[in-house]
């Protein structure tokens, strides 16, 4: 396994953890299709929540907000709208986008609706 995986999973890790002391119940993590891979999706009161995590050393250069690009946006949007119809028991809930930004000095950052 790479340096670079070991230290994804680890920052998903903390963040799953800050996500449950914080009211979530995680559905599914890694999923994944031809179309798309979605890191954390989880229940939060009338939420269904898709969690995009990044690691960062620190918070310069737009911390993990920063590291979300428009083709990443348009890809998690996609994503989620598909993967949203293949589960149709969570339609009732409204859909959320959030940024979790892992720090490699533990903090743990979650920017909700950071995805319109």
């Amino acid at each position: 396994m790479k340096n670079t995986t070991k230290i994804g999973n680890k920052a998903e890790e903390a963040v799953v953890d800050f996500l449950n002391k914080n009211g979530h119940d995680i559905i599914a993590r890694n999923e994944r299709s031809r179309y798309y891979e979605l890191d954390i999706i989880s229940s939060c009161g009338e939420y269904i929540v898709v969690t995009e995590v990044k690691y960062r050393r620190s918070g310069d250069f737009g911390g993990g907000l920063g590291a979300v690009n428009a083709d990443k946006i348009r890809r998690l949007k996609n994503g989620f709208e598909m993967w949203l119809a293949e589960n149709c028991r969570y339609a009732s809930l409204q859909p959320r986008i959030d940024v979790a930004a892992a720090y490699e000095d533990g903090t743990i950052e979650i920017i909700e609706n950071a995805v319109n």
